[in-house]
């Protein structure tokens, strides 16, 4: 019995030997010098300012093929819609012409009475859309923009005071508006138009960028630039050199409806019937 009350002791002598024992180690933790948080910090503001511009031009590029894509969905809406209570687009009674003329600065300027086809057009149109904002041709008490560009930023030979603007209630902007004649077979075009996707107060107002224009056909609103189009077809007037720089970015409305990307702005080899994208081969 002694035995083991002795060896008992022993053992709680042991315990209370290694814990006080324990309290007289010191324990080294590691840390970074001034120096090298700074390297580190360094290091990390060059990685941030090689990669953030390029996620935010992915980003906002992103937002503008949706924002496309939306506007493409809603105007066909709101054309067939206006098709079956208004009645074919030959009969909504398009009788101005279509002349017109550059005057002394170069600017297109719309004569004779072309003007009330656009007017009737958007008459019907915005029936049946959400419009928040007009600024009619007519209007000088309204705001319309000191100019339009094209894709490469060069200001457009446009009179813009002859146009008219109707912002929708997503911050689109829907604007211009030509009327062709003889709009019968359902691959002609009736007319065309011009899409600021982040509305006409907000920059850059540049075509392929935030302006994007649509054909009205018979029975649908088509984008420009699709590979039967030979006025204003992709390979010559969405890419960074144009052959036809008057018609900059006209043709890219179709490319993002059809491959989903604007990559057109960032490699120049793109086709139809080639690469899709700047990572195809």
């Amino acid at each position: 019995m002694n035995l083991k009350n002795n060896e008992s002791i022993a053992q709680t002598h042991s315990i209370n030997h290694t814990t006080h024992f324990t309290h007289l180690v010191t324990f080294h933790k590691a840390a970074f010098t001034l120096a090298e948080v700074l390297i580190t910090l360094a290091i990390i503001g060059v990685v941030a300012a090689m990669t953030i511009p390029s996620l935010v031009q992915k980003y906002q590029e992103r937002e503008t093929v949706t924002r496309v894509k939306k506007a493409y969905s809603v105007l066909n809406s709101a054309y067939k819609m206006a098709l079956a209570s208004e009645g074919e687009f030959n009969s909504w009674g398009f009788n101005g012409g279509n002349e017109f003329e550059a005057d002394d600065e170069g600017n297109n300027v719309w004569i004779g009475d072309s003007a009330k086809n656009t007017k009737l057009f958007w008459d019907k149109m915005t029936k049946y859309l959400n419009v928040t904002e007009k600024c009619l041709s007519t209007q000088d008490n309204c705001y319309k923009p000191d100019a339009l560009y094209d894709m490469q930023g060069n200001k457009r030979n446009l009179d813009l005071a002859n146009y008219s603007f109707f912002t929708l209630n997503d911050g689109m902007t829907l604007t211009a508006g030509w009327i062709y004649e003889n709009c019968n077979d359902k691959n002609d075009r009736c007319a065309d138009f011009a899409v600021d996707i982040n509305g006409i107060k907000n920059p850059p107002n540049s075509t392929g960028k935030d302006i994007f224009y649509f054909y009205v056909k018979p029975d649908r609103i088509a984008p420009t630039g699709l590979e039967e189009d030979t006025d204003h077809s992709f390979d010559i007037t969405c890419n960074n050199n144009p052959v036809d720089q008057a018609k900059s970015g006209y043709g890219c409305t179709a490319w993002i409806v059809t491959f989903d990307n604007m990559d057109y702005l960032h490699c120049d080899d793109l086709s139809w019937d080639g690469k899709h994208s700047c990572k195809d081969k």
